[in-house]
């Protein structure tokens, strides 16, 4: 009789393993998926942070739990980019700009007079196989590049505007840590001046430096309105963002998981390109007139003038740096615009 009690229990145990199996498995600790930038929350790209962290954390083929932290809480991009190629990082999203001390080639992305002017021509670029193939770059690097998020076209703001070739010359500019900015800055004529984002509007109020580039959105959200007489809307280039996975990480994940986060990039994008153009249209541009601030558009001759000055010396400059390789991205980006 004993033994019968005890097979008859190990019937039982043993049926009812996969169901302990099962429960066991629904109250395992949720993958972290911690998500940084270096923007207030209430910016686009923060606003599409916070919609892919919902998703990714709401979705069944996914056990994450993705939280933002925006504001560099999690340190300035050095330390972003270093926590991304150690696995200390899940995402972190950061302008292309300063993707370059780590992989050169990005560098493309900081080309002035270069990209479509027209958003939906962008989009078309920002989704192309030559896209693609310029971020599948970063793996060699440890990080795997998911997507572009567009967060507008630049703008300069300075004491004067700086619509002609010649309003350039003599200033000092703050610049991004990227030697085709640089370049950029020296075909113009400026003194190019490295410096902390953080510490931009104190230098521009104090004379430090004279000029600096970003969005429309950024330079409203950083209020340089309140320390520039003129927004000078240049239109001359991107400082879209990059959306980087540690690849440490994303190769842990099953397919289906890799699915549900690309899904969720993708709706943050287009979330963030919808805000990008809201917030211009009814927050930002309104409130730097207001403040006494001139905005000031670039006629089409002298956006010729200043792109026949800065871009052949720039591709010349990237190409020098990169080779062949850097020889055959430009090509394959001109080769999409062809087909535009």
């Amino acid at each position: 009789m004993k033994h019968d009690y005890l097979f008859r229990t190990a019937r039982i145990l043993l049926a009812t393993l996969p169901v302990w199996a099962c429960l066991a498995g629904t109250v395992q600790a949720a993958t972290p998926m911690k998500i940084a930038h270096l923007v207030p929350g209430e910016a686009p790209r923060g606003q599409g942070a916070e919609l892919m962290a919902k998703e990714v954390s709401n979705d069944e083929r996914c056990n994450i739990d993705a939280r933002v932290f925006p504001n560099s809480q999690l340190g300035g991009t050095t330390d972003l980019i270093e926590n991304l190629q150690t696995g200390a990082l899940e995402v972190a999203i950061l302008p292309g700009s300063f993707l370059v001390g780590f992989q050169p080639l990005i560098g493309i992305m900081d080309f002035p007079y270069f990209w479509p002017t027209d958003y939906d021509k962008l989009k078309t670029v920002i989704e192309s196989d030559a896209m693609r193939k310029l971020l599948d770059t970063t793996e060699e690097k440890g990080v795997v590049s998911l997507s572009v998020w567009h967060t507008g076209y630049k703008s300069w703001t300075a004491n004067r505007p700086l619509d002609t070739v010649a309003a350039y010359k003599g200033l000092k500019a703050r610049v991004m840590p990227s030697a085709i900015i640089r370049e950029q800055d020296k075909l113009l004529g400026m003194q190019p001046v490295a410096m902390p984002f953080s510490e931009t509007y104190v230098a521009l109020q104090n004379g430090a430096i004279d000029t600096q580039e970003n969005p429309v959105v950024t330079n409203y959200l950083m209020r340089f309105h309140e320390v520039q007489d003129y927004l000078t809307l240049s239109n001359h280039g991107t400082l879209d963002q990059v959306i980087m996975v540690s690849k440490l990480w994303w190769d842990k994940l099953d397919g289906g998981c890799q699915t549900a986060v690309r899904e969720a990039v993708a709706d943050g994008g287009a979330l963030t390109a919808k805000l990008v153009y809201k917030m211009i249209d009814e927050k930002a541009l309104p409130a730097i007139r207001e403040s006494g601030t001139r905005v000031v558009e670039v006629s089409d001759e002298n956006f010729a003038a200043m792109r026949d000055q800065v871009l052949p010396g720039v591709k010349r400059f990237y190409i020098e740096q990169n080779g062949d390789r850097g020889k055959a991205i430009v090509d394959a980006f001109e080769d999409e615009f062809s087909n535009l």
